[in-house]
């Protein structure tokens, strides 16, 4: 009876892992695991796809890599142990302008540019709703003031009303 034979190529292949395998494995992002490439920290080998050629990586070395930063990266310097990004993280570009503004600002208040930027932002949501009810007071307010004191109809003052709140 004839034995079954895997082939080296196929060998290979069973004993790696694509590049989001191993980031999602080591905790970081795509673009990190190929920086960690060019350091030579990892090998890159090629493995045949449906369509072109794809990364792969050993896996015993991806695990020699995971275990080294481990011990490099304790949670108690980073806050949380080495897993993927929070999937409710929001990120995003502002210009260098704004950045500066950031920085500014938030060294006045003895704040980073990112919590500055971050305190902007939850106190933004919190007032908003309050700025709303606010703006609708006052609109009563000036609504009152037009036809009773200053003798408007009431048609007038909706309409003067509606267009000091933006038409809305």
């Amino acid at each position: 009876m004839a034995k079954w034979r895997t082939s080296r190529r196929a060998r290979c292949v069973l004993q790696s892992v694509d590049k989001e395998q191993a980031a999602d494995y080591l905790g970081v992002s795509v673009r990190t695991l190929e920086r960690f490439a060019a350091a030579g920290k990892l090998t890159k080998g090629r493995a045949k796809g449906k369509t072109r050629p794809v990364v792969i990586f050993d896996k015993k070395e991806v695990e020699r890599l995971k275990k080294e930063l481990q011990s490099a990266r304790p949670v108690e310097v980073f806050g949380r142990p080495n897993t993927p990004k929070p999937k409710d993280a929001i990120g995003f570009r502002l210009d260098p302008f704004y950045i500066k503004k950031l920085e500014e600002e938030g060294g006045k208040r003895d704040m980073s540019a990112a919590e500055y930027a971050r305190r902007l932002v939850v106190r933004g949501l919190e007032v908003g709703d309050e700025l709303g009810v606010l703006r609708k007071s006052l609109g009563s307010m000036f609504y009152l003031i037009l036809v009773s004191k200053l003798g408007a109809s009431e048609a007038e003052a909706e309409e003067i009303v509606r267009n000091i709140d933006g038409g809305g």
